[in-house]
């Protein structure tokens, strides 16, 4: 990985920063996510992070929530 020079950042910047990455989309979601991003006003690389943080959060809240539920069934009082 090559080193770039920049600004030093603090930890809460750092912990903040949008890091860059290459990956690969259908062509039909691509266009979905651009033009969601037209109507939007946004860019579509914000469009597809802000689904991806919903789709994770959602997943982890509904794991919790599914072994809660479990443990309550299992280890009733």
């Amino acid at each position: 990985m090559k080193r770039i020079k920049g600004p030093v950042l603090s930890k809460e910047e750092l912990a903040r920063a949008k890091i860059r990455i290459t990956t690969n989309l259908d062509k039909d979601v691509l266009e979905a996510l651009r033009d969601m991003a037209l109507q939007s006003g946004n860019k579509y690389q914000t469009i597809l992070n802000q689904a991806l943080r919903a789709y994770l959060l959602q997943e982890k809240n509904g794991i919790l929530e599914r072994i809660t539920r479990l443990e309550k069934a299992v280890f009733k009082s």
